[in-house]
């Protein structure tokens, strides 16, 4: 295997019409500066963060769980356990008129360690924000309203998401550990 087959796009994991609700919803929510790293002042994104309203909640965390059992399909020595958990849903928001990004990073930290990353992408209709893999964005992800990105969080998937340059990109995020 390839590091890149450990890189899964799962199409059509939300409903169309959900994620436009979540966008829609969003529109009341605070969304605040995002930060990363240990010291959550790390500046390697420019985009805003705000949690999923509660009344999504049960319909990501049944989402989650579906994600997980097909990724465990895929990989015979990946599994859960009856520890695991995930780490909550976070709503991001990059905005095509401030170019939001997320620079080259991974997603294990420290403080924060993550065995699984898991991104939902809640629309396409926007330009540039591509969801980009490896020091030379040799892997891209197929950007599609409704599906997830899944992958390991470890220092082997470094990853970024280029500048967005027109529209506004929706995602909901969440790590497994």
């Amino acid at each position: 295997m390839i590091l890149s087959d450990y890189i899964k796009n799962y199409e059509n994991i939300l409903d169309y019409k959900v994620c436009d609700e979540i966008i829609e919803n969003s529109k009341k929510n605070k969304f605040v500066p995002a930060t990363t790293g240990d010291d959550n002042k790390t500046k390697a994104r420019t985009c805003y963060s705000s949690k999923l309203d509660k009344k999504f909640e049960s319909l990501i965390y049944e989402t989650i769980g579906k994600i997980l059992l097909e990724y465990q399909k895929s990989f015979k020595y990946f599994a859960t356990g009856l520890s695991i958990e995930d780490t909550g849903y976070e709503h991001l928001l990059y905005l095509g008129k401030e170019n939001g990004n997320y620079q080259m990073h991974v997603d294990h930290f420290d403080l924060q360690p993550r065995v699984l990353s898991i991104s939902l992408i809640l629309n396409d209709d926007y330009d540039g924000g591509d969801f980009v893999f490896f020091e030379n964005n040799s892997f891209v992800v197929k950007k599609k309203k409704g599906s997830a990105v899944v992958f390991p969080s470890n220092f082997c998937f470094p990853h970024a998401v280029k500048p967005v340059s027109n529209g506004d990109r929706h995602s909901i995020i969440t790590w497994i550990h």
